[in-house]
């Protein structure tokens, strides 16, 4: 038999769906400050507070981030698509609307879940676009903040599964604002590019039970392991943990999805403070410590 379950972070509970499907069984994971705590957007820089680059070298949260200042005007209503942060598999995305007096913004946060596609190649006209990102290979969810009378502040999340946002790629991102009644279209090449990590999950006796892909946003596990996949979301959540060359603990990692069949499971982690994928060494789920020996990697 086969389980599904989205282990949703805090700031999810932030989040509209952007053009996406609607999720499966949804469980709320505490953080490190509670149940309470939430990652409080900044008004001015959605990912201020949201993603936390300063432990990462210069170079590498350089090459993980772009600048983008790509503007649209549609039916008075002004859309500014600033940067994009991420990598292959999960990209940060920041917009600034900015409405004309006769649009009342006091319902926004009610009308975030507009319409949101990403598509490969540049496209020019909102009637090409597909009606689902990358063939329904990318999800999209999405968070805003009302920074002045007129202007909102937006923070999308793209995943992909497999890592589809590869360097080099030319990307069009359609944009349909409701409160506005507009539609906007920007066409870039992607440049965002962070270190990848390609390892074994090996238990301590020295057999391989697994696979992981890491970057420094998202991690990718597979496990096939019949004690591993009987877990309950209440053990994941409670004991998923990446740890360092000395067995701590890393902040930077938490569970965002599972599948789970009987003697398999899939595991998909989100990185808020984002680290080093070099630095993890290995993974604990349950009572079991299990060993992240790399296998090859990639930068």
């Amino acid at each position: 038999m086969k389980r599904f379950l989205l282990l949703l972070l805090p700031l999810v509970f932030l989040l509209s769906a952007c053009g996406g499907k609607p999720e499966a069984s949804a469980v709320p994971m505490p953080t490190d400050g509670g149940d309470e705590a939430q990652i409080q957007l900044d008004p001015n820089d959605p990912l201020t507070g949201f993603l936390d680059l300063r432990q990462l070298p210069e170079e590498t949260a350089a090459a993980a981030s772009q600048a983008l200042a790509l503007t649209s005007q549609d039916n008075d209503v002004q859309a500014t698509l600033q940067k994009a942060v991420g990598d292959a598999g999960l990209l940060y995305l920041t917009l600034e609307v900015t409405y004309p007096d006769r649009v009342d913004l006091s319902d926004a946060p009610q009308q975030l879940q507009d319409n949101l596609v990403l598509a490969e190649g540049t496209i020019t006209d909102p009637g090409q676009m597909p009606d689902t990102s990358f063939s329904d290979g990318c999800h999209i969810t999405c968070q805003g903040s009302q920074v002045s009378e007129h202007t909102i502040n937006l923070l999308f999340t793209v995943s992909c599964d497999p890592p589809l946002l590869t360097p080099g790629k030319e990307v069009t991102l359609l944009y349909r604002d409701h409160l506005g009644q507009s539609a906007h279209l920007f066409s870039w090449t992607l440049q965002t590019e962070a270190p990848a990590r390609q390892a074994e999950l090996v238990r301590q006796d020295g057999t391989v039970v697994g696979s992981a892909d890491l970057s420094l946003f998202s991690a990718h596990l597979t496990f096939q392991d019949a004690a591993l996949a009987q877990l309950t979301a209440a053990q994941l959540q409670e004991t998923f943990a990446f740890l360092d060359e000395s067995g701590q603990a890393l902040p930077s990692f938490q569970a965002a999805a599972v599948h789970q069949e009987e003697s398999a499971l899939s595991l998909t982690a989100q990185s808020f403070v984002p680290t080093l994928p070099d630095q993890i060494h290995a993974v604990q789920l349950g009572d079991q410590t299990i060993q992240v020996r790399s296998d090859g990697q990639t930068s």
